[in-house]
């Protein structure tokens, strides 16, 4: 779809927006748009290439870039910091797009200790809010994922997740500044007043909240975004649960299932594999020596590696937060919970909620105290070798042990034979849980990373057989994506293809999102 509909950005448009920044924020070279490219799509593919790079360091910059863009026809493809490699990094759908960077935009404006809130531009990393925080000597703690290095405001506006009691990231924004397609500048919730004092304590205003509407979205370019941060507990507890077999992941989930939902476990714990815990311990064998044999690891290697490793063929992480008292007592109930399954391996780490910024050495503890890392990159290289990448596939299913289940054997059929390696996690909430498919491979070898990409779309339609969808997609996959959600002929998506219509007519912000295409394209695709 997307190389036919290709744009072409010309000379007089590029002039305009490199007037608006400056020719130290513009790019428009091959060598320099490149270097903001999807780092996993195959290198021979340029068809999704863009068609210039602009950095605007102010909201009004970013005003007159859409401003120009709605008025040229440019296609227009924003990003925070664009680290979310998985699915697809700053990359378009539309190739030749302007990718609009916000990574320049990145001041943390205000932190209120008293109400434990936030306001933050989208460049903020969350590497960025964890150092501020600490060099003020602020008690607050803030949520984030495995992987440090992107947008607090990118990650929260595609879903993402975090292993605090803050975990659900779209869930704690708290007012936004949006610029719409049209140049003009909106504020959601209490920030709607002129003049407001509670912009970021109360996420709703008077009237429909319109929030939702700039979330995985093609309405608007989000410009600042209110968070609500963690108070620092009296105490934190990381714990581990692993268990030794295959089929002991059903009973661990439906265990764990009661204590999310009565509030024992507060945060997002997650299950890993074997194999991808294996990956990033120090010192573990290489994937080599695990197995050198075509296709993935066999399961006959898997479970002598965990005995040899200590670790479990199911590995969970949970957090435990509050006063010490209640945090013992809720670690008993834990494992209560868990006893029953024969083998299982129940621990926990310890720490005053003062000192863990200097106590927490593993990756599991800090990143369910907000501390954020890069450690899991590590398994890119193990899977892959040096430079290695992957793409995700992440299916929402009930919190159900039989869900994991069926998704993994839906999994195993559709992988047999590819010859490609991929490991299931899953990341847990009270009533529901995102399980997380990662297909690995190197971006050099642009045959196998071609046919991850092609096995994608099929495995969005036999999770649609299973009655589940995905929750967020690679850039190229988004089409797939959204044709899943097909109640009443796709009134979901028909009706975002009304809103899109109305607040964007010029159809140039983000075309293709979430597979949501402006009319003009649209009229191209039907004709072609």
């Amino acid at each position: 779809m997307t190389a036919s509909l290709a744009h072409i950005v010309h000379d007089p448009v590029l002039d305009r927006l490199e007037a608006v920044v400056g020719s130290e924020r513009f790019y428009r070279t091959e060598e320099g748009v490149d270097s903001f490219g999807d780092p996993f799509w195959p290198s021979d593919d340029t068809t999704r290439r863009a068609g210039a790079v602009v950095e605007p360091e102010t909201v009004e910059e970013v005003q007159a870039i859409v401003r120009i863009a709605a008025e040229s026809g440019t296609p227009v493809w924003t990003f925070s910091q664009g680290r979310n490699n998985a699915y697809g990094g700053p990359g378009a759908v539309v190739g030749g797009s302007v990718l609009l960077s916000l990574r320049r935009m990145n001041k943390i404006l205000d932190v209120d200790p008293e109400r434990a809130t936030a306001l933050v531009e989208p460049g903020v990393r969350f590497f960025d809010m964890y150092d501020h925080l600490r060099e003020q000597g602020l008690p607050l703690w803030s949520s984030a994922p495995d992987l440090g290095w992107g947008s607090i405001v990118g990650n929260a506006l595609d879903h993402g997740v975090g292993y605090t009691v803050h975990g659900d990231h779209a869930s704690r924004m708290c007012g936004l500044e949006v610029v719409l397609p049209d140049g003009e500048l909106l504020r959601t919730g209490m920030g709607a007043m002129g003049r407001s004092g509670a912009w970021q304590a109360h996420p709703r205003a008077y009237g429909p909240s319109a929030d939702g509407l700039f979330t995985q979205s093609s309405l608007g370019v989000v410009t600042k975004m209110g968070i609500w941060l963690m108070p620092e507990p009296e105490c934190y507890l990381s714990g581990t649960i692993a268990v030794p077999r295959k089929e002991d992941l059903e009973p661990l989930i439906d265990a764990i299932r009661p204590l999310m939902l009565n509030g024992t476990i507060q945060n997002q714990p997650a299950i890993g594999h074997t194999l991808f815990v294996a990956s990033i311990i120090d010192g573990a064998p290489s994937r080599a020596e695990v197995y050198d044999g075509p296709g993935p690891v066999p399961e006959e290697v898997v479970l002598p590696l965990a005995e040899q490793l200590g670790i479990g063929r199911w590995n969970m992480r949970f957090a435990l937060y509050g006063p010490q008292g209640v945090v013992r007592a809720k670690m008993r109930r834990v494992r209560e919970a868990v006893a029953h399954i024969a083998g299982v391996r129940v621990a926990g780490e310890e720490f005053a909620g003062s000192e863990v910024h200097e106590k927490a050495k593993d990756q599991n503890a800090q990143v369910q105290a907000g501390i954020p890392s890069l450690d899991l990159m590590k398994a890119l290289d193990w899977y892959s070798g040096p430079g290695g990448g992957h793409l995700d596939f992440s299916v929402v299913t009930p919190l159900r042990g039989a869900s994991a289940t069926e998704v993994h054997a839906m999994m195993d059929r559709e992988m047999a034979g590819t010859g490609i390696d991929w490991d299931p996690a899953m990341i847990l909430s009270g009533r529901c849980m995102i399980n997380v498919a990662q297909l690995y491979f190197h971006p050099e070898d642009n045959e196998k990373a071609r046919r991850v990409f092609a096995l994608a779309p099929g495995l969005v339609r036999s999770a649609r057989e299973l009655g589940y969808g995905v929750y967020r997609t690679h850039v190229a996959l988004m089409d797939a994506a959204a044709a899943a959600y097909d109640f009443n002929d796709h009134a979901q998506l028909r009706l975002n293809e009304r809103l899109k219509d109305a607040l964007d007519p010029a159809g140039v912000l983000h075309p293709g999102k979430q597979g949501v295409w402006p009319a003009r394209y649209r009229d191209a695709l039907a004709g072609a």
